[in-house]
């Protein structure tokens, strides 16, 4: 009986439909008798049907095909919907993967909370089944990494060379007090890098010194750097040769024991190292580090006769207690005797780099600074 008045309600249901469909515009209080039986009769029949059983009579599929269903979708309310859906049996009958072709998977995640998301998974297991390389790759964290240890490197050196700087600007004002000299008539640097050099300091402290001359505190550190840097290499060398020499029955013992063949291997890979980075870079890594550059005395690149007479006469402007380098201090253009024997001059060579910090020493040099010193 249940069975036959279900029947008879859907095609009760049907009918008043069709009926209903003829007159579309028969709604609210200007609907005709027609269609209010309609609706009383229908809302009846829906309280009889058993929702449940015409499901299982219907193919859903088929229903599905003729009718709209982002049209039913907004007639639903659809945090209703997922309460009672169970969400994890869907998934299991979803293709993800091709959902996930056909979303905006931004635009889903700009409406995620993170901390939630990441409260409620397994961050371990997920990143087992992740390509991690691949995904620092494209987050672009090396290129983060270098440009950081970059910064943090260029600020060191930038305060290093700061500081060397200073000493330098204290000194040089020192002798030339002694000296009586007048400051502002001393020249700064050569005449080709002053005329293309950096233009006037601005207000606030920065290094602009590129083209200078170089003082005798800054150069000092770069000798001792390169001696470290030569001798190191030099050190590391031999050992390695020795022990390749070893392995085949060569004997070494008199390179390695002190020997005239060690002092001669020595000074050769001396006078190789200070003139191979003066002719081809116009500096030596030392003075690369601390920012110097070997210049002529009108500014232009030494050619490799003059770096070769330059390195040549080094050893005899420290020889006698060093009274061949008393120019780097005194001299108008803080040259040495083997810089006299070159026609050359050494000058600060920063780049574009302009380093700002605040210190004791900074202060007190830009309160008494001259027109002629490197501003700091």
């Amino acid at each position: 009986m249940r069975e036959a008045e279900q029947t008879l309600a859907l095609v009760v249901l049907a009918l008043l439909a069709a009926v209903d469909g003829q007159h579309p515009t028969a709604r609210g209080p200007a609907a005709s008798p027609l269609g209010r039986l309609a609706d009383t009769v229908r809302d009846r029949m829906l309280d009889v049907v058993d929702p449940d059983e015409i499901v299982e009579r219907v193919d859903i599929n088929a229903v599905l095909d003729r009718v709209d269903i982002n049209a039913v979708l907004d007639r639903v309310d659809i945090e209703r919907l997922l309460h009672r859906v169970d969400i994890d049996a869907v998934l299991a009958r979803v293709d993800v993967n091709a959902l996930l072709d056909r979303i905006d998977v931004n635009r889903l995640a700009d409406r995620l909370e993170p901390g939630r998301l990441l409260d409620r998974m397994d961050v371990d297991a997920l990143l087992d089944r992740v390509d991690v390389e691949r995904l620092v790759k494209r987050a672009g964290v090396p290129e983060i990494v270098a440009e950081s240890t970059s910064s943090v490197a260029g600020s060191v050196l930038d305060h290093v060379r700061r500081h060397l700087l200073g000493l330098d600007v204290v000194i040089t004002r020192a002798v030339m007090r002694l000296t009586g000299r007048d400051v502002a008539a001393e020249p700064v640097g050569p005449p080709l890098l002053i005329e293309r050099g950096p233009a006037e300091a601005p207000a606030v402290p920065l290094v602009t010194v590129t083209g200078h001359y170089a003082g005798a505190v800054t150069r000092l550190v770069a000798y001792l750097l390169d001696v470290v840097i030569a001798g190191g290499v030099f050190t590391f060398t031999l050992g390695a040769l020795s022990s390749v020499l070893d392995s085949v029955g060569v004997p070494v013992g008199e390179i390695t024991g002190g020997g005239a063949l060690f002092v001669v291997a020595l000074v050769a890979w001396l006078f190789l190292y200070w003139w191979a980075g003066t002719a081809v870079a116009g500096r030596t890594p030392g003075m690369a580090v601390v920012g110097l550059r070997i210049v002529t005395r009108s500014g232009e690149p030494l050619s490799g006769r003059q770096a070769f007479l330059r390195v040549l006469v080094l050893p005899f402007s420290i020889a006698v207690f060093g009274l061949g380098l008393i120019g780097v201090v005194v001299d108008r253009e803080r040259r040495g005797l083997h810089d006299l024997a070159a026609g050359s001059t050494v000058v600060y060579d920063w780049g574009d780099r302009a380093a700002t910090l605040s210190t004791p020493l900074a202060r007190w040099l830009a309160r008494h600074a001259t027109q002629t010193d490197p501003q700091v």
